[in-house]
């Protein structure tokens, strides 16, 4: 069963992703934000942005989803393509 990282109830997870990846990809930043006491509120703002940018992603991805499979129209109409039966 795959877990859905973007779960409200994920949020320690993405949180220690997002601490791990600034500590390896950039330990200078990392050591400046952490020695400045404002690690916590880092990865939080981080996150608040990630999901913000995954959730509209998503809605955009299901709007041409629909826009694809809900669009329909005689005029791009083919017998031909229908069900035998």
């Amino acid at each position: 069963m795959m877990i859905d990282l973007a779960e409200e109830s994920q949020k320690q997870k993405r949180l220690e992703m997002i601490r791990l990846a600034l500590k390896e990809k950039a330990p200078v930043r990392y050591s400046e934000v952490e020695a400045s006491g404002k690690l916590q509120e880092f990865l939080e703002e981080h996150d608040a942005i990630m999901m913000a940018q995954y959730n509209d992603a998503i809605k955009e991805v299901w709007e041409k989803t629909l826009e694809r499979f809900l669009g329909f129209s005689d005029l791009a109409f083919d017998e031909t393509t229908l069900p035998m039966g």
